[in-house]
């Protein structure tokens, strides 16, 4: 082991585009400011909304420039000191419809700063917060990597519990932000952004959501998180399965909604997929003992070629509807539902809600007895 498993982000913006906003009132975002060290003619100012970059150009005259755009919400911004939005460094800020004060080192630009407004004091608030656990993390890996090379095994455990404790506090302190700051576009961008790890569960994304303040639920960052939650949820038992539509080897589109009424196996296999074709009997079984009280099943293939895939379900007799794209391990469906390996199955009821995954063997069929009296 090289380095420690971090979860503790590095501000980026790789993040996705907002979605689209039914919002037209606007506010106006001022910003006044001076820039050192600079020899240019122009300053810029980025942010994203609407699932477009927009970027904004203010002249430098005498150290001094200004800004005056117009905002639907509290928002990221940040500036460059050339017209490129994806610019390396740059200085991140928020801004309300309150006047804000910038300070930017052009040489330095990270060492620049702006004031003003609720959220940029949250915001600031939150990067404090980040900067303590990064300094404690940069010190455990640096104590890690000394223990590593002097042989120090007990050291090396130590610290790796030391760091999960890190973990584990990190996403306690952003949940503590959230629930604080109930009414803020940061905590919006935490769930969003700081939040949306794998490691993270998603009980606890959802918890943070529900620290929101309802006067802010339809704000971007907001809309963005709970977008990508219930898209998880519908991979969840307990949930109604998140809808998807790909065409049968005839090219007719079926989606999993064209089900309603009836339990169903979503069943992602594949032709050449040796421990798929071994567990086809146990579904054919199944099927053939549940498909006249209400079952049926509904095939999704990873497969690439379709004579292979033709082949396969003629072979194995899996007279139930299929669908593919055609597009191997890039299946759509498949990517939804996060699928990794196959085969892999979903068990819906009448309503579509997930109520089993991976059953195998005289498992679907033990269940199927349990839901179809």
């Amino acid at each position: 082991m090289k380095k420690l498993l971090i979860l503790i982000p590095f501000l980026t913006f790789g993040f996705a585009n907002a979605q689209k906003q039914s919002q037209t009132k606007t506010f106006p975002v001022k910003i006044d400011g001076t820039i050192r060290n600079f020899s240019g003619k122009t300053i810029y100012l980025h942010h994203k909304w609407d699932e477009i970059n927009h970027t904004d150009s203010a002249k430098v005259v005498n150290g001094k420039f200004s800004f005056n755009v117009k905002s639907v919400d509290p928002n990221m911004y940040w500036f460059t000191t050339t017209n490129n939005i994806n610019e390396q460094p740059n200085y991140i800020f928020f801004a309300d419809a309150e006047p804000l004060k910038a300070t930017v080192v052009a040489d330095s630009i990270i060492y620049s700063s702006v004031s003003g407004g609720q959220t940029q004091k949250d915001y600031l608030e939150y990067r404090f917060m980040i900067n303590n656990f990064v300094e404690m993390q940069q010190k455990m890996q640096a104590d890690y990597n000394e223990a590593s090379q002097a042989g120090d095994m007990n050291a090396m455990n130590k610290i790796k519990d030391e760091f999960q404790g890190l973990n584990t506090k990190f996403i306690d302190g952003l949940k503590k932000f959230v629930k604080s700051h109930p009414k803020s576009a940061v905590s919006g961008f935490i769930i969003y952004n700081d939040l949306n790890n794998p490691n993270i569960p998603m009980e606890t994304v959802i918890e943070a959501l529900s620290y929101i303040d309802k006067s802010i639920e339809n704000t971007k960052f907001i809309k963005l998180a709970t977008k990508r939650v219930d898209a998880i949820k519908g991979t969840m038992i307990g949930n109604k399965a998140t809808n998807f539509s790909q065409n049968s080897p005839e090219g007719k589109a079926i989606s999993l909604t064209d089900f309603k009424g009836k339990y169903v196996l979503v069943d992602f296999w594949a032709s050449w997929c040796g421990p798929c074709r071994q567990e086809n009997p146990n579904v054919v079984a199944s099927y053939k003992r549940f498909k006249d009280k209400g079952f049926t099943v509904f095939g999704v293939s990873f497969d690439s070629n379709k004579d292979a895939w033709l082949a396969a379900i003629a072979k194995d007799n899996l007279t139930w509807p299929h669908v593919s794209d055609l597009k191997g391990w890039g299946n759509e469906a498949g990517k939804i539902y996060n699928i990794s390996s196959i085969p892999q199955n979903l068990l819906l009821d009448k309503e579509g809600k997930i109520v089993a995954k991976n059953l195998r063997g005289a498992a679907l069929d033990e269940k199927l007895a349990e839901l179809i009296k």
